[in-house]
């Protein structure tokens, strides 16, 4: 019989795992749901009579457009208290695209992008203005008045201001939507990333002060500080699929419940993070702020499967007894398992020798061969120095488990290194930083989308897609309408879109929405008539419109629904939707 080791009470064995624990996990694949409803599988990029999907339908399948709505609704608010033209949904994917593109360009101040005379002979000028179509006052003013949350009323009282609760609600709305659009669109596949991201700021925060950010994060191994979001990620497309905000410890003290009052905080936020997906028997990979037995366990008894990388939290680790061994050649590894009452295991820790010693604790995998680890590496040959294949074997356990770990880290490269939205736009306020991160984070979520969904038919490179999604931004009409309203007539819309806000008002072109007809009014042959026909409105059955349902015109094939616009301060194609479509509204 196999030497035992017991360590706070739990017994483990000296023994190599062949079998998977818990059986084998099928293969699943991950899909997400558009807005049109059709699914963007895993390596399915067809929509059907030889089209594919442009960046911009893969950036609308991933940002909530409940958030649009919200947005366009706040803003509104401000300009109309600044005697300013409100904005739209279309207005505000149009910032959007002027975001994207300017991250592409190298300027000292915003106002050098609306310039119209180039710096040298050898560079064009940038004139967004012109090749945009969103002059610079108009950019500054959404800009400087953008807000995603909902800010109670309670926080404009005295004192209440430097309060944490209140001061985190100018995120949370879009942490929120993020999470809701994300849980009703995507399916992951069969493992599960768990990890951080950091939204850099390096301005005034801390718990010791009620000013700037409530919470400032500096952890040693991320390139930048700021606020710290926890998250779960697809094991294999790397789309993120929740995220948490990282608050002080007093108030994620006050928010545990009963059950996680008695559990370690890696563990207890690990639940959380992977709850809307418990009883899946799903692998989580997480690192060492998160794994340890108890983390597991806890897993276990949930009904997921766990591959963690452990550090510092020993407790019922066999950490003395692994950390005794003497491994010999890189790519060996030394097994303990424990063994519930059947003689099964049920959970196992591995020693596996890199370049140095990683400890992991699973109820998920085995420790047989697995594919090797192979890397290129400089070595110095006699034929001069060289990049060489350096191969590594490695257990099955570890194989899943590096398979899945790095997609959040790759995905903070890319929003950080590649897109770089949060170093090219500078602010003063935390919430709006905050914010144009998480905008960014949907906006990798595209590219990854993109590139999974292709796979090795993928032909744009990412700074490419990211060019195409801003001139896909900027140039769709999502609006029915371009001009903008003044005086009187923008104070009787304004208060007609608040009015109408609960009844779920959509004025932008995404999913089903108002498109000008395509009929003319009649005229001679010499002559074509440049108007378009008005019919009256299907709802009210009053007024006339040139606008048409785009879906009810795609499904009758020609046939157009004439319904009211929004402009006009009625809810007809709110109650248009309800009535015909399915769409949540």
């Amino acid at each position: 019989m196999a030497p035992s080791f017991k360590v706070h009470g739990l017994e483990w064995r000296d023994q190599d795992v062949l079998q998977p624990i818990g059986g084998p996990v099928p293969r699943q694949t991950w899909s997400v749901r558009s807005r049109a409803g059709d699914a963007i599988v895993e390596g399915g990029n067809s929509v059907g009579h030889g089209r594919s999907r442009t960046p911009l339908d893969y950036f609308l399948a991933v940002f909530p457009p409940q958030e649009l709505s919200l947005i366009a609704e706040l803003i509104s608010a401000q300009l109309f208290a600044r005697r300013r033209p409100p904005t739209s949904p279309g207005e505000i994917l149009k910032l959007f695209g002027v975001l994207l593109i300017g991250t592409r360009f190298e300027f000292g101040s915003r106002a050098d992008l609306w310039s119209k005379s180039p710096r040298t002979k050898h560079m064009p000028a940038p004139a967004f203005g012109v090749r945009t179509g969103m002059p610079r006052n108009r950019f500054d003013y959404l800009w400087n008045n953008i807000k995603f949350s909902v800010q109670p009323a309670a926080a404009l009282t005295a004192g209440a201001t430097g309060a944490e609760q209140f001061r985190w609600s100018l995120v949370n709305d879009f942490v929120t939507a993020i999470n809701q659009h994300l849980a009703a669109h995507v399916t992951p596949a069969d493992t599960l990333c768990v990890h951080e991201s950091i939204s850099k700021w390096y301005g005034q925060g801390g718990d010791w002060i009620s000013l700037g950010m409530p919470m400032y994060v500096a952890i040693e191994p991320k390139p930048e500080n700021g606020c710290e979001i926890q998250n779960v990620a697809c094991g294999r497309s790397g789309i993120m699929l929740r995220l948490k905000i990282v608050t002080t410890a007093v108030d994620q003290a006050a928010n545990l419940s009963d059950s996680e009052r008695g559990l370690l905080h890696g563990t207890a936020v690990l639940q959380r993070l992977v709850a809307p997906w418990a009883g899946s028997k799903r692998i989580v990979c997480a690192d060492s702020y998160f794994a340890c037995v108890e983390a597991a366990e806890e897993l276990r008894t949930s009904g997921l499967r766990f591959i963690g990388v452990v550090k510092t939290a020993h407790r019922r680790f066999p950490m003395a007894s692994l950390s005794g061994r003497e491994p010999g050649a890189r790519g060996d590894h030394a097994t303990m398992a424990h063994v519930e009452e059947a003689g099964t295991p049920d959970m196992m820790t591995v020693l596996w020798v890199d370049r140095s010693r990683r400890y992991f604790v699973a109820t998920a995998g085995s420790t047989r061969p697995g594919k090797p680890c192979e890397r290129l590496r400089w070595r110095k040959t006699p034929a001069g120095a060289q990049r060489v294949a350096v191969t590594v074997p490695q257990p099955e356990v570890t194989e899943i488990y590096y398979t899945c770990a790095a997609k959040i880290d790759q995905h903070n490269r890319c929003r950080q290194a590649d897109l770089r939205l949060e170093h090219k736009f500078g602010t003063h306020d935390w919430s709006q930083r905050v914010n144009i991160s998480l905008l960014g984070m949907c906006t990798v979520d595209a590219w990854f989308l993109h590139t999974r969904a292709r796979g090795p038919s993928a032909t744009l490179k990412r700074a490419t897609f990211y060019e195409e999604l801003a001139t896909g931004l900027i140039d769709k009409k999502f609006d029915a309408s371009s001009y903008r309203l003044r005086g009187e007539r923008a104070a009787a819309a304004g208060a007609a879109a608040a009015s109408t806000t609960d009844e779920g008002s959509v004025a932008c072109g995404v999913g089903t929405h108002l498109t000008p007809t395509t009929k003319r009014r009649k005229s001679s042959a010499a002559e074509p008539s440049l108007h378009l026909v008005q019919r009256d409105g299907r709802v009210c059955k009053q007024h006339r419109s040139s606008l048409v349902c785009s879906t009810c015109h795609e499904n009758s094939r020609g046939d157009e629904i004439f319904v009211c616009g929004p402009r006009t301060g009625r809810n007809c194609f709110a109650l248009h939707l309800r009535g015909t479509h399915d769409t949540g509204i």
